[in-house]
């Protein structure tokens, strides 16, 4: 049976080693478990291949990568090849949009690994390791690739700024080669851009704020022109953010409070700045959450609640709307919502 352009909701578990695909209905934002698959490994990052015929895997609290075929009429995912890089804690993972070269940056031992793909989606040789200091968080690829960016949390405390050569898949320092955070205790974590290109926002994990970045497209850096906190002015509890998120219409930025277990969304102008306009809560620790593709709904998951909760996004105001709770298993990790064609 086809597929018919099923939505579906991805949860990477590190404590059950698995990987859970859930049916997502668009109707009502209802999920169903459809799959739960062997990860082979403590699982982290996910990433679907541009073909969505392959999930590579990040195994978090280990120095091993996983690449799976992905059955998208059933949603199974069979493992083709798993990897030691003999690097610790591989954090987030990314391929190049030809789907060539895997990218991974890594926050226990440090640095940014490119390994080849093969066209099955087979993990390859290493092409190049960069030790970019301990604490690499993140790493994000644009304009086609031309561009990379890897934030590191404290005590690196930086955004690395490569150019990428799309045809070797090596990595060189663009200048500068390090973007400098607003102060000593910032922690620079995840980054997206918001869908014009035009500016990006990094979620820092001491900082407890987020920073809104000018994208010069012709030489690939950022510069900082607003840090705004994420957490209400009248909370003095502390905590780390963990993750940030543009919708996909481009009017609200969303980023994770662990400690306050909140959701903190932000109204973008037309310049890039924000303004916070509500904090809502999520389950405990939140160290991962992800907005459908058609913009409707948002499932966090509690990495220390063990449970994932959807939410309707207003289609007016961006505020959301608790709907149901999902015991979803041992330490959620990941949380990737994606249509499978």
């Amino acid at each position: 049976m086809k597929n018919n352009n099923r939505c579906v909701v991805f949860v990477s578990l590190t404590g059950d080693q698995q990987i859970k695909c859930y049916n997502l209905d668009l109707d009502s934002g209802t999920l169903e478990l459809w799959t739960a698959n062997n990860a082979y490994g403590p699982s982290g990052a996910l990433c679907l291949h541009p073909s969505g015929k392959v999930m590579l895997v990040a195994h978090v609290e280990s120095t091993t990568l996983a690449s799976f075929r992905l059955d998208t009429n059933t949603g199974q995912l069979a493992l083709i090849n798993k990897v030691d890089t003999s690097i610790g804690i591989p954090a987030h993972l990314t391929t190049d949009c030809t789907g060539r070269f895997l990218l991974t940056a890594y926050y226990g031992d440090g640095g940014v690994t490119v390994h080849r793909l093969g066209n099955d989606g087979t993990i390859e040789k290493l092409v190049q390791y960069i030790d970019t200091g301990e604490k690499a968080h993140a790493i994000h690829a644009v304009d086609g690739d031309r561009f990379v960016f890897v934030p590191h949390v404290c005590p690196t405390n930086k955004t690395c700024q490569f150019r990428f050569d799309s045809e070797s898949g090596l990595l060189t320092a663009n200048d500068p080669a390090e973007l400098e955070p607003p102060d000593d205790e910032t922690g620079p974590r995840h980054i997206c851009f918001r869908p014009q290109g035009d500016v990006a926002y990094i979620v820092n994990e001491q900082g407890n704020t987020v920073t809104a970045h000018h994208y010069e497209a012709r030489n690939g850096t950022l510069e900082i022109f607003q840090n705004i906190s994420t957490l209400p002015s009248d909370y003095t509890g502390g905590g780390a953010t963990a993750h940030v998120e543009v919708h996909p219409k481009g009017k609200w930025v969303y980023a994770s409070n662990r400690g306050h277990d909140s959701i903190v969304g932000f109204n973008i102008d037309t310049a890039g700045t924000l303004s916070p306009f509500g904090h809502f809560p999520v389950p405990a620790s939140p160290r991962s959450f992800n907005i459908d593709p058609t913009g409707q709904y948002l499932y966090c998951a509690g990495e220390g609640a063990n449970i994932m909760t959807s939410y309707r996004v207003d289609a007016t105001t961006g505020e959301l709307y608790a709907l149901q709770d999902y015991e979803v298993g041992q330490q959620p990790f990941w949380v990737m919502a994606a249509r499978l064609d």
